[in-house]
């Protein structure tokens, strides 16, 4: 007896899921409906780039949905879903630093969705792996890192950066003759210096790895919210003095509330003197490298033992995609040594095909497929073009803050990022500029956030959107000073 016999046939919901003449027509309705999105965005077609909802008004509208009382259907899903999120490839979006994608690449997503070869071993993910391998070492070169640099792709900067902090953990150790990985780290007995302004994604890698609150050294900042290198010296010094370990030194490029640029090269010198190893979160700033103009703002970061970037912000791709640079590709195999069977059979040996011995992910998406996508499109070419935009965008609002009648620039941007506010802020409180920017976020035609400095309240813009034009900068500024008057 074919004991095979006994397997019933395939259901028809199942036939039918998989059907590929469905995906066809599936597909061709999604690429009407998202061209019209793009299109409709780009002419400012909403009444603004943000939808203005509060938690409660969503929380209900798909509530109803949910409950049969809106309608369900896939179509009417889906259009809801365009019109209730951010618009971000409206012009007028000036919001935080997400990527306005370029649109192709967003087709990339959607293969690379349909094979979904999850990448931790060569065979679930072949082609992904050479790519990664060969181009974190061109991508590389190109930020200015030696030719024996190379590193790893992964899901966002906050993961980006934990991992090469790892690296760093375990340099330190194995060079002390043991081996963080299977002795881990006594807490207390270590430090990481890093800029007051850093990302607060900083703080949390330490705390996750248990090295304790103390474990973080907070840099004060100059004038420009950079970090001070005589502070720098001073804090290193209580440091040493104590017995702790230094086992990094993180420089931002740039800095997220005000988009500053730390003296890189004066930190490389200071890193190299001290024999630290030299972490740049170059999440967002990095790809500056790529831009002829302004590529002096990270001059020092190509004497990085480690930098992150990415390629989901300045660089056009969809979210998550960052990418993690050691100078030494060697350093990338330091944060795992991972026993895993039925995986690999030797957990040492250095095989770059198996980049699940390098991430802390075990499955991850094909995200070498949107680079080289990218790479064999526009070229690496348009991310000097797309920083050169929205750099100047930024220092012609700047200019526009600086003379504009009642209102003042919190320091002059050095990146997309402009913090900036009316005088009349300086008279009111926390909760009443919170009200004025809700009404804004309701009635005004953009998305504009707020920061703190030095426990002042700002306005804050970041420029993603290269279409963004002088007419949006103009409508935003009319409209924070009606609201003013209005008070």
């Amino acid at each position: 007896m074919d004991a095979l016999n006994a397997l019933p046939p395939l259901p028809p919901a199942l036939s039918n899921a998989y059907d590929p003449e469905k995906f066809r027509s599936f597909g061709h309705k999604m690429v009407d409906m998202l061209a019209d999105h793009l299109e409709h965005s780009q002419k400012r077609g909403a009444q603004s780039s943000f939808p203005g909802h509060t938690p409660s008004e969503e929380m209900a509208f798909w509530k109803a949905v949910l409950q049969g009382e809106a309608p369900s259907d896939q179509g009417s899903l889906l259009k809801a879903m365009l019109q209730r999120s951010n618009q971000l490839h409206d012009p007028r979006y000036m919001g935080h630093q997400v990527a306005v994608p370029l649109p192709q690449e967003a087709w990339v997503g959607a293969m690379t969705d349909l094979m979904n070869n999850g990448q931790a071993i060569f065979e679930m993910g072949p082609s992904n792996a050479a790519l990664e391998e060969l181009l974190m070492r061109e991508i590389g070169q190109m930020l200015g890192l030696p030719e024996g640099c190379g590193g790893i792709l992964c899901h966002g900067g906050t993961l980006g950066n934990l991992v090469a902090l790892l690296a760093a953990q375990r340099h330190v150790s194995l060079r002390q003759g043991r081996d963080s990985w299977t002795e881990g780290i006594q807490p207390g007995t270590v430090a990481v210096l890093v800029s007051e302004q850093a990302h607060y994604c900083i703080d949390r890698a330490v705390r996750i790895l248990g090295w304790g609150s103390e474990a973080i050294v907070l840099v004060g900042t100059d004038d420009h919210h950079r970090m001070d290198l005589e502070d720098l010296s001073h804090k290193a010094q209580a440091l040493t003095s104590q017995g702790k370990n230094i086992l990094a030194l993180v420089g931002s490029a740039c800095t997220t509330s005000t988009g500053a640029f730390d003296p890189l090269q004066g930190m490389a010198d200071w890193a190299e003197a001290n024999d630290v190893w030299f972490h740049v979160d170059g999440a967002h700033g990095a790809p500056v490298a790529f831009s002829e103009t302004h590529r002096h703002l990270v001059q020092g970061m190509n004497r990085a033992q480690s930098v992150v970037m990415d390629f989901h912000k300045l660089c056009g791709l969809p979210a998550l995609c960052t990418g993690v640079f050691y100078r030494d590709r060697g350093q990338s195999f330091l944060p795992f040594l991972q026993e895993a069977e039925y995986l690999w059979s030797d957990a040492a040996q250095e095989d770059w095909w198996d980049t699940g011995k390098r991430t802390l992910e075990c499955t991850k998406r094909m995200l070498s497929t949107r680079l080289m996508s990218l790479r064999s499109g526009p070229g690496y070419d348009i991310w000097g073009t797309l920083v050169d935009r929205l750099w100047e965008v930024a220092s012609c609002f700047a200019a526009e803050i600086r003379h504009r009648e009642g209102w003042e620039l919190a320091m002059t941007p050095q990146a997309n990022i402009v913090c900036f506010r009316p005088k009349a802020f300086q008279k009111l409180t926390a909760a009443e500029i919170q009200a004025h920017r809700a009404t804004y976020l309701r009635n005004g035609s953009g998305y504009v956030v707020s920061t703190t400095i030095h426990g002042e309240r700002w306005l804050r813009c970041t420029f993603m959107n290269p279409l963004t034009e002088a007419q949006d900068l103009r409508e935003m500024l009319a409209q924070w000073d009606d609201i003013l008057a209005a008070d």
